[in-house]
């Protein structure tokens, strides 16, 4: 792989966690490709609005803070403007001062897809617990 498409795919996934931790909902559906789809569990949000309002759902919860953490990227497939990526995630999440703070451990796959202007986005993020912990 060139050391290019590594780059662009892996800010891709550290701007997902930056979004996420900072609460910018519409900045984490722009990252989707328009028909993007978000599957957190069971729960699917397809396209941008949908994407952008379940997140702004959470991101109003008052005093959640989370931190998302991402590792283990391995690219399963590239092609010219798709690949396929799974990776391990690590979310810390309170919901104030008062109540423990929980770590989910994460598997994310991922479809990527290269829009018009040859930058990556997701097409489909699918993310499945796989651990759970109060700390």
């Amino acid at each position: 792989m060139i050391q290019p498409e590594l780059h662009s795919i892996e800010r891709l996934l550290s701007d997902f966690a930056f979004c996420a931790d900072d609460g910018d909902a519409n900045g984490l559906a722009r990252l989707f490709t328009e028909d993007g789809v978000l599957s957190i569990g069971s729960h699917q949000s397809v396209g941008r609005t949908a994407i952008a309002a379940d997140c702004q759902a959470r991101f109003a919860i008052p005093n959640r803070k989370t931190r998302h953490v991402w590792s283990n990227l391995r690219v399963t497939a590239l092609t010219s403007d798709t690949a396929s990526t799974t990776a391990l995630q690590l979310t810390f999440e309170t919901l104030g001062p008062d109540t423990p703070t929980s770590l989910r451990v994460n598997d994310v796959i991922d479809e990527l897809r290269r829009n018009a202007n040859g930058v990556w986005r997701f097409a489909h993020r699918q993310i499945r617990k796989e651990l759970a912990l109060s700390l």
